[in-house]
């Protein structure tokens, strides 16, 4: 008996010699995939390549450590601050629930405000009708997102 067809007959079971077969065939083509791990074809070898000419750090000057003030990106610190003066304005509505559980929102002149702040939650809270005096911080972030934050300094019933 052929050695190798009994080793894929005992590999098969009671499946039958077909799939014994197919298993051998596969096993096969595996190792023939594998190869000799060279990674070349024909025998050949790759060589790493290296460069003839050593490498250096770039000279650096005083003058290219610098950054130049044209190429420098400028970040307004004031920018998301809501104690900008000017910017305090007056809302009023309806509060509504958003759209995360505890976050409100109020919609005025068609834009959708998340409300923020320390405010008195006797006054403000779902379903309230209030006018409410604060600032815009379009830099602050929240788990709401939802509309565009408001901070309240204010709350007034409009009931």
């Amino acid at each position: 008996m052929n050695t190798q067809t009994s080793r894929f007959r005992r590999i098969a079971g009671p499946t039958g010699p077909l799939v014994g077969a197919f298993i051998g065939a596969l096993m096969v083509a595996v190792l023939a995939a594998c190869g000799t791990g060279d990674g070349g074809s024909d025998g050949e070898t790759s060589a790493p390549v290296t460069s003839a000419e050593p490498t250096s750090a770039p000279e650096t000057t005083e003058e290219s450590s610098v950054p130049d003030d044209e190429t420098t990106p400028y970040l307004d610190p004031s920018l998301g601050d809501s104690s900008k003066p000017g910017s305090s304005m007056t809302i009023s509505g309806t509060v509504e629930a958003g759209v995360e559980a505890g976050c409100l929102i109020l919609e005025y002149d068609g834009t959708v405000y998340g409300i923020f702040g320390n405010y008195d939650s006797s006054v403000v809270y779902e379903g309230a009708t209030v006018t409410l005096q604060g600032k815009v911080d379009d830099g602050m972030m929240s788990i709401c997102q939802q509309g565009t934050p408001f901070v309240v300094e204010d709350a007034q019933s409009a009931d």
